[in-house]
């Protein structure tokens, strides 16, 4: 065997070994981490039986996703997927970079995008990678306008101790930061109302701390037109706020989205993905965006297993279609 066949083969048998343990047939075991080995034929037919000759043209493929599989079999760690090579995790990359040499009272950045642009992804990741420096809060509906609430997740995000009342919560959250300033990613911003945004300026006034705040468009819109006295000065934030605040998600994912997340899963590139992206950009939007075209690749993806073939970009478009039907018609019958 080469020494790529010989990685692919420890691969391989790290994963049966796992399956032997389970106590699953091969069909339930590849239907249930397909992901990351295709379809029961693949797994059953040319990995475990090690059918260098059908897979070997996509030998580097394998290589990659069994070694995802491994990776989160030993470490407990998902797999990073394809969203890392998303332009939103790139900004969002280089917001928290410019946040941290912040110097001055602008340390407040905004991810703002509906569901399925990778914003969570995003923030969830850089806090992971990041975890000496960094705090990370999901905002929920139950907390609006509450300050014992947003006080309360505060102090276990940062490692303040909970005290009596929301006031001395919050105190106590401001005296930890004050000591050991933190990056602090809040998903969700809009769920806490304008006292989360009032609480996120006083951070920033009286600490060294920065904040990357994640919106869905409508909740920020609905922050942004608040005319209450409260609201007046909770809009301070905004003066705090790097600039321009990034619209570019509002609407949902962008054709360049597309094209990277389909280069990256696919390994296709250039002037074709990029037209593909054109074409199924409008139908993602109403459809899920990314989340609907991860599905949609992986459905290219076992049918090219399938049929012991690469994935190709026609595929994947078909399967955009077979999964947003109304949405893809709507878009061609506006042409």
């Amino acid at each position: 065997m080469t020494e790529q066949q010989n990685r692919v083969n420890g691969l391989i048998a790290r994963i049966e070994a796992h399956q032997a343990a389970l106590k699953m047939t091969d069909d339930r075991f590849a239907r249930r981490y397909r992901r990351f080995l295709g379809s029961p034929k693949s797994w059953t037919n040319r990995l475990k039986t090690r059918g260098w000759a059908e897979i070997g043209r996509a030998l580097g493929k394998w290589e990659k996703k069994l070694t995802a599989f491994v990776t989160e079999l030993d470490t407990g760690a998902a797999a990073d997927e394809f969203y890392g090579s998303l332009p939103i995790y790139r900004y969002g990359e280089s917001v928290f970079d410019l946040l941290a040499g912040a110097r001055n009272d602008r340390r407040c950045a905004w991810l703002i995008a509906p569901t399925g642009c990778g914003k969570s992804w995003t923030m969830t990741r850089l806090a992971s990678q990041n975890i000496e420096e960094t705090a990370y809060l999901h905002a929920v509906p139950g907390w609006k306008d509450s300050l014992a609430k947003i006080a309360t997740a505060l102090a276990r995000a940062v490692g303040a101790p909970e005290m009596s009342g929301g006031a001395a919560t919050f105190e106590a959250v401001l005296q930890q930061l004050k000591g050991a300033p933190l990056t602090i990613f809040v998903d969700d911003v809009h769920e806490g109302g304008v006292m989360m945004l009032k609480l996120v300026k006083a951070l920033i006034d009286e600490t060294r701390s920065r904040f990357v705040l994640g919106s869905y468009p409508t909740g920020y819109q609905a922050l942004v037109n608040a005319s209450t006295s409260a609201m007046a000065e909770a809009q301070q934030l905004f003066g705090r706020s790097i600039k321009p605040v990034n619209l570019g998600w509002i609407d949902g994912v962008r054709a360049e989205d597309v094209a990277a997340y389909v280069e990256a899963a696919t390994g296709i590139g250039g002037e074709a993905v990029r037209a593909m992206a054109e074409r199924i950009v409008h139908a993602l939007r109403r459809g899920g965006n990314l989340r609907v075209l991860a599905d949609a690749v992986e459905m290219a993806s076992d049918n090219a297993d399938e049929a012991g073939e690469d994935v190709s970009l026609e595929m994947v478009e078909q399967a955009v279609l077979q999964l947003c039907p109304e949405r893809m018609a709507k878009k061609a019958g506006a042409r």
